[in-house]
């Protein structure tokens, strides 16, 4: 289990990406790597934190769609 979210938290562990979006952490390792390729997801905001991967809020929120399978981009 990830660390609670805070309203005013800016950025999100993909542990917390996952409960914040509903999914599993599976599937949001699986969109982070599609969006690394550049096969989808290209408007997600992450940052590397050390060995860390950051997701920005506000990027989840403005997105319709997160494709997690390059067979459904």
């Amino acid at each position: 289990m990830a660390k609670p979210i805070a309203s005013i938290q800016e950025w999100l562990t993909i542990g917390q990406t996952a409960e914040y979006l509903g999914v599993s952490l599976r599937g949001v390792k699986s969109a982070l790597a599609l969006k690394r390729s550049g096969v989808a997801n290209n408007n997600l905001v992450t940052k590397m934190f050390g060995v860390r991967t950051l997701i920005k809020r506000s990027s989840l929120d403005a997105l319709e769609r997160i494709h997690t399978n390059d067979k459904f981009v």
